[in-house]
C-alpha cells in the first residue's frame, strides 16, 4: 500500500519532474492529530521513513503546483494534466478519495445574511462574485444557490478549503458542488485542478445537515423551492468565465464584474487585453478534441465509484444584462446600477454510466 509520499513521487515521475525540497510537508503537512488510532507498527512506519498518511493525499493533491501545470512534457506531445490524469487513473489512486469522510459538525453555522456592507469584507473577487451569485438566487441554467463559502474544516489546524457554492439543480434534482474559477483577468487554473477540487470538497461534505439546518437563510428559501426534495444525490459543476474583455471588446456588457459601488461606474477597470479563461479553452478542447481524453476518462472513474455522484457539469457564467427578473429586494443598500444579474450555459455534461 503507498503512502503519501509514494504517489505524489509516483505522480512526479510520471511527468518526468522531481520532488523539490519541502514540497510533500508544505503541500501534504505532517500532522499526525487523525492516526492516533493507527497500531504500533504503523506508528513506527511513520517515525522512520517520515510516513504522510495516504488521506493527506487526497486532501490536498488538488493544491500541489503540477496540478496546474499547462503545456506539454519536455517537448513531447503529452500534456502534463493528461499524464497526471492518465496516473490517477492507472495507478488506481483515484480510490485514495473514498478514505476521505466529513469532519465538521455543522456547516451552516455561518452568517450569511445578506448585505451590500457583506462586498466589501473582502478584496478576493471570486469570493466576491460568489455572494452576488447567492443573493440572486436562482441562477438560470445553473439552479437556486444556497450558500456560499461553506467551511469544511472541523479545527482550524485542518487544511480543509471552502465550497465556493452550494446549489440545488432544479431541473435535475440533484444537489451541486459548485467549484467557482474567476479573476478579472482571467482564469489561469487547469481543469484538472478544478476538477479534483470539486470532488475532494464533495467527499468532506454532509449533505444530511441541509436536513438538520434551521436557521439558515438560504436552506429556508430551498425548502419552499417548488419540487425541492432532500436527495442524496449530488453533481459536481465547474463554473467558470469565458474570457475578461477590454472595454472595446466589449467589456461592459459581458465582463462578470465592474464595479462594487454604483458611482464608480465612470472607474470601471477593464483588463489591458482580452483573456480567455483556462477553463473555456480546456472545455473546448475536450468537447471537440480528443486532447483531454484522459481528463474525461478521470471523470467517468470519479462517476463511477460515486454511486450518489450523477454528473459532472462544465459551465460558463455569463452577464444576464437582457434579464427582466426583478433585482433582490432583500438586501439592504442594494442598487439596481449596482452590478448584473447572471446566468449560466452548460458546455459539457459528463453523466454517470451508473
Amino acid at each position: 500500500m503507498l503512502d503519501c509520499k509514494e504517489a505524489y513521487e509516483l505522480i512526479c515521475k510520471a511527468i518526468d519532474r522531481k520532488v523539490k525540497i519541502n514540497e510533500l510537508e508544505s503541500i501534504f503537512g505532517q500532522n499526525n492529530t487523525d492516526i492516533k488510532n493507527d497500531n504500533e507498527k504503523t506508528k513506527r512506519v511513520r517515525q522512520k521513513d517520515n510516513y504522510i498518511d495516504i488521506k493527506r493525499f487526497a486532501a490536498n493533491f488538488y493544491k500541489a503546483p503540477i496540478v496546474n501545470y499547462k503545456g506539454y512534457v519536455n517537448g513531447s506531445k503529452n500534456l502534463y494534466s493528461e499524464i497526471i490524469a492518465k496516473t490517477l487513473v492507472s495507478e488506481d489512486l483515484v480510490k485514495e478519495w473514498d478514505k476521505l469522510k466529513p469532519v465538521r459538525p455543522n456547516h451552516f453555522d455561518t452568517d450569511h445574511t445578506p448585505t451590500q456592507n457583506e462586498l466589501s469584507i473582502t478584496n478576493r473577487k471570486e469570493e466576491i462574485l460568489a455572494k452576488l451569485l447567492f443573493y440572486q438566487g436562482e441562477v438560470k441554467d445553473l439552479g437556486y444557490i444556497f450558500d456560499y463559502q461553506t467551511p469544511l474544516k472541523k479545527a482550524r489546524s485542518d487544511s480543509y478549503g471552502k465550497i465556493d457554492l452550494l446549489g440545488y439543480n432544479t431541473d435535475d434534482k440533484y444537489y451541486s458542488v459548485i467549484e467557482l474559477k474567476y479573476r478579472p483577468s482571467g482564469s489561469d487554473e487547469t481543469l484538472l485542478r478544478c476538477v479534483l477540487e470539486a470532488y475532494t470538497y464533495y467527499k468532506l461534505l454532509d449533505l444530511d445537515q441541509i436536513v438538520s439546518t434551521d436557521s439558515h437563510e438560504g436552506i429556508s428559501v430551498l425548502r419552499n423551492l417548488k419540487g425541492y426534495k432532500h436527495t442524496k444525490n449530488v453533481e459536481l459543476v465547474v463554473l467558470f468565465d469565458e474570457k475578461a474583455c477590454t472595454k472595446n471588446d466589449g467589456g461592459y456588457k459581458t465582463n462578470l464584474m465592474l464595479r462594487l459601488n454604483p458611482k464608480d461606474i465612470a472607474n470601471a477597470v477593464y483588463p489591458s487585453k482580452t483573456v480567455e479563461s483556462q477553463q473555456h479553452k480546456e472545455c473546448q478542447e475536450l468537447l471537440t478534441t480528443d486532447k483531454r481524453d484522459s481528463l474525461r476518462i478521470l471523470c467517468e472513474t470519479i462517476l463511477k465509484q460515486e454511486p450518489h455522484l450523477k454528473q459532472i457539469r462544465f459551465v460558463v457564467l455569463r452577464a444576464d444584462t437582457d434579464s427582466k427578473s426583478s433585482y433582490p429586494t432583500n438586501i439592504k443598500g442594494w442598487s439596481r446600477k449596482l452590478d448584473r444579474l447572471y446566468r449560466a450555459e452548460t458546455l459539457l455534461t459528463i453523466p454517470s454510466k451508473g
